[in-house]
């Protein structure tokens, strides 16, 4: 592509690179537009004798066109792709679910030319259906088709850089442990928050469980709602999971299940523990689910309605934005005074 001014005769047919004006300040033709023969009357009009255009070399792809194949390149399940002009392409969600972004690829499609851009979401994000999840954005009016092609074999390569994994609707137990005597304070404090969550999420609900906080209870109890058909059980007590060996993950154990993870570098939330019965989910919720505040139950709820397995990587990862806004109600909230 040649970009650079010309005779307004020479210009015909190449592609007007910036809005022209008449002496009112109305505009006359807008950038991008092919110039035709039409038009020159309208150049000669404005007293011009070159216009600026950018001129398209045969090997060259126009923005609209690069931009629609760059975008169908990486547009995995649940992607729609739609091409409004001006050099972009909309990914657009078709499902409300966790959006997925293979971040590798993303770096590397967008190391391969200045004028193909791909920006996204950050990922796992909880898109809705008809939501923006990436946008394709071809700068120059034309790029080399070749360049196209280079992001289409690397796109290949790699699979799916962008799609979304529909939630779905499942239904969910909570087991909640501690006392006798603390039984309606602790299922006050954490059944409406997470009845509020799974529900939001299209999931339900459908039993809530109270069992002494001790392993044999909880195994028992996570066994119980197994066998019941829940597909997700989160277990919350009295009493934060402070190791690997405390009482919920050793509840897993005992049910046949393994802890994927137990410690995520998320505050709030550092205390959770992720285990697995068979391909059950078993979240060991810590304290700051009792809030509806963003937390760390808000990231994973998503990804697991959607179907996802999660493993030690995926936890650990969280680590980079997860500094989120403090719990006030924690019982050692963050000071809010710097150097204390």
């Amino acid at each position: 592509m040649k970009f650079g001014p010309l005779p307004i005769d020479e210009a015909i047919g190449h592609v007007l690179a910036h809005n022209l004006v008449d002496e009112k300040g109305h505009k006359v033709l807008s950038k991008g537009r092919v110039l035709t023969t039409a038009d020159y009357q309208k150049l000669r009009d404005l007293n011009l004798e070159t216009v600026i255009v950018a001129a398209l070399d045969p090997t060259d792809l126009n923005e609209n066109e690069a931009a629609r194949r760059v975008a169908q390149a990486i547009a995995g399940p649940g992607i729609k792709v739609t091409a409004p002009g001006a050099g972009r392409a909309n990914l657009i969600s078709e499902h409300d679910g966790p959006v997925y972004i293979n971040v590798p690829a993303l770096e590397q499609l967008n190391n391969i030319d200045a004028g193909i851009t791909i920006a996204t979401l950050r990922a796992h994000t909880l898109v809705q259906a008809g939501e923006l999840a990436a946008l394709v954005k071809v700068i120059p009016f034309g790029i080399p088709a070749a360049r196209v092609i280079d992001v289409e074999s690397k796109a290949n390569e790699y699979g799916p850089v962008v799609s979304v994994r529909p939630l779905q609707p499942r239904p969910v137990a909570l087991i909640v442990s501690g006392p006798d005597s603390a039984r309606a304070r602790l299922l006050r404090s954490f059944e409406p928050p997470t009845r509020n969550r799974i529900e939001k999420l299209k999931s339900r609900l459908e039993n809530v469980q109270y069992v002494p906080h001790n392993a044999p209870a909880i195994a028992a109890a996570i066994c119980e709602q197994i066998d019941a058909g829940h597909s997700l059980i989160i277990v919350a007590g009295i009493s934060a999971i402070i190791d690997q060996d405390d009482v919920v993950p050793t509840a897993v154990r005992s049910a046949g299940g393994d802890v994927a993870h137990f410690g995520v570098p998320v505050d709030p939330g550092t205390l959770l523990m992720l285990g697995y019965v068979g391909d059950v989910p078993v979240l060991g919720a810590p304290g700051c689910v009792k809030s509806p505040k963003t937390n760390v139950i808000d990231w994973l709820l998503p990804r697991l309605l959607a179907g996802e397995r999660l493993t030690r990587a995926d936890l650990v990862a969280l680590g980079h934005g997860g500094l989120l806004e403090d719990i006030s109600e924690r019982p050692m909230p963050r000071s809010r005074s710097m150097g204390k």
